[in-house]
């Protein structure tokens, strides 16, 4: 089994947000080793500078080695492009979205459906929850904002 984290569950965690609990939940069977967890890079860049706004440069830093440490695994876009934007194009997600959903669609490529991308109440998501082939894919760990 495989958790893809958009960056707004690893801001809420890491900050005590509303909806914290259930996303460590999430980061407690990855460290575990239940479960592969990954964060696309670019959702990684959104997840530092949003904590640096918040903090400070080396405290954002140190939010992300702290997930590292707890097995959140830098998943590299390099390859991800073209879906991305095919995403992109077809339900107007942000890029970071677009990025997330297409890293969780290429972990998610047999049928056995093992793949969950943990989103929190952005409404870029909601044309893809209703998707035939993405409907297993998102789980929310809150749906109202923070």
């Amino acid at each position: 089994m495989t958790v893809v984290f958009d960056a707004e569950p690893l801001l809420a965690f890491s900050f005590d947000e509303p909806g914290a609990g259930e996303v460590e939940r999430w980061l407690d069977r990855v460290y575990d080793g239940d479960l592969d967890g990954y964060v696309s890079t670019i959702n990684l860049a959104e997840f530092r500078y949003i904590a640096a706004r918040k903090t400070s440069v080396d405290k954002a830093d140190a939010h992300i080695q702290d997930l590292q440490n707890m097995g959140a695994t830098e998943y590299n876009i390099d390859a991800l492009w073209e879906g991305a934007s095919k995403f992109k194009a077809a339900y107007s997600l942000a890029i970071g979205d677009a990025y997330a959903v297409a890293a969780a669609k290429e972990l998610d490529n047999d049928d056995e459906r093992n793949v969950t991308l943990l989103v929190g109440a952005d409404d870029d998501y909601d044309a893809l929850a209703d998707t035939e082939g993405f409907d297993h894919l998102i789980e929310r760990f809150r749906n109202e904002a923070a």
